[in-house]
């Protein structure tokens, strides 16, 4: 963003409003074009409601994430020897190797020199 004197986003439009072209009503911050065509839609904001839906969301988070740490403990402590098998181990043969007839080998006249 350009505006350097960024405040909040406008609960109109939801683009940025800088301090010189804001207005405060109603717990929101909007441009002063935006109040005028549409601020009368929103209404007053309770601040009590507001916080108990703040931290309500937040112990929403911690519960998820309490769930999900004790979810991986419990998968990772999992005992191995209660898995069943069902098939039986195969015996192991010892791999003998055949040794092959060796191939007899051509003779190559010599050359006799003079």
């Amino acid at each position: 963003m350009a505006i350097t004197n960024f405040i909040d986003m406008c609960a109109v439009c939801k683009q940025g409003v800088a301090r010189e072209y804001m207005v405060y009503q109603r717990g929101r911050v909007f441009h002063e074009r935006c109040f005028e065509t549409h601020g009368n839609l929103f209404p007053v904001i309770d601040q009590e409601l507001a916080q108990l839906s703040a931290k309500t969301r937040v112990e929403l988070v911690q519960m998820k994430n309490l769930k999900a740490r004790t979810d991986a403990e419990l998968i990772s402590a999992k005992p191995k020897a209660a898995r069943k098998k069902t098939s039986k181990p195969k015996k192991k043969t010892k791999n003998v190797k055949k040794s092959k007839p060796k191939a007899k080998s051509k003779k190559r006249a010599s050359k006799k020199r003079r």
